[in-house]
């Protein structure tokens, strides 16, 4: 699987906050500091290297780190990221470190904490310093968003994950065999502070996954957020052989008497004498994938990457069920 290396440097912790976040959204990865770098990390695919700025510059250590290593970092995918008091000037802290790397690497700035209390008597009387220099208040800022922090690493992911992606027919084709040849999945709903994962039988047909429910917890968000995911595993998997899918995309809920409600209990084998039976009514949740990510570490073999990602409408539906 592709593997992201985080070298950064922190003394008071705000850009390890920032680095940990980037290095768990872009797993599998490791986090380190430069004088901790080492020869094997240099096969990562990734590099996110990271900065504070204290009085307006870059650490040593990372600027050190970067004029180093540069001839071999300009062959690689790299992005830098520094934290900060003053993101109006944001990127332009990072000039220095793109001289070396090149100009299209990609550079971002986030707010940072400055917790005055904490600072020790070097950093004191330096900022003190800078302070009267440049007119900077020196006083307690909070400017850390982590909410940027995990969408800009999850748009990196996005860039990562078109690299030894499969042929999209090919994708899909393997993808519809796995999904036909399970029938168990854990649907995930949620809706804003509350998530439920309930696990459930499914069927697969016409690109859609069907879910039958007498109901529950999960309709409570499924009614105010129309969105779920699903996750199938292979439970023949090993620590070495790991095969799965995820799905994520709209659902519909289908209840008795509604359009479309007897065609669906027909593609799935539900006669009229088996529906009686049911002791209440049976409602049908179709949730249509615009997102499939499927891992399969056998892939490697074919010389494609582990994870295949497939976004926007992964399978064409029935056109019995789409809307004229």
């Amino acid at each position: 699987m592709l593997r992201t290396c985080v070298v950064y440097e922190s003394k008071y912790g705000t850009t390890a906050e920032v680095a940990r976040a980037f290095a768990l959204v872009l797993g599998p990865s490791r986090m380190c500091r430069p004088e901790a770098f080492s020869e094997d990390l240099k096969s990562s695919d990734l590099f996110v290297i990271g900065t504070p700025i204290y009085n307006g510059e870059v650490v040593p250590s990372v600027r050190r780190f970067v004029e180093t290593n540069a001839s071999w970092l300009r062959e690689k995918s790299v992005a830098l990221f520094c934290t900060c008091v003053k993101l109006h000037r944001g990127r332009t802290y990072l000039t220095g470190l793109r001289a070396f790397l090149g100009e299209e690497v990609p550079a971002v700035a986030f707010g940072g904490q400055l917790r005055t209390a904490d600072l020790d008597r070097e950093d004191r009387n330096a900022l003190t310093f800078y302070a009267k220099r440049t007119g900077f208040i020196l006083q307690d800022h909070d400017l850390l968003d982590m909410k940027a922090v995990a969408a800009y690493a999850l748009s990196l992911r996005e860039k990562l994950e078109g690299i030894d992606q499969m042929p999209e027919e090919d994708f899909k084709a393997r993808a519809e065999r796995f999904l036909i040849a399970h029938s168990e999945c854990v649907l995930a709903t949620a809706h804003g502070t509350s998530v439920r994962a309930t696990p459930v039988n499914y069927f697969y047909a016409d690109g859609r996954v069907y879910i039958f429910s007498e109901g529950g917890a999960k309709f409570a968000h499924l009614v105010q957020n129309p969105r779920a995911s699903v996750a199938i595993y292979d439970p023949r998997a090993t620590m070495e052989e790991v095969r799965g899918m995820q799905l994520t995309g709209n659902v519909e809920v289908i209840c008795p008497g509604d359009q479309g409600h007897k065609e669906a209990l027909d593609l799935c084998g539900i006669s009229k004498e088996m529906l009686a039976s049911f002791p209440a009514d049976l409602n049908v949740i179709t949730i249509t994938p615009d997102e499939t990510v499927y891992l399969d570490t056998s892939l490697q073999n074919e010389g494609y990457a582990a994870r295949q990602v497939l976004r926007e409408r992964t399978f064409t539906p029935s056109p019995r069920r789409q809307s004229p």
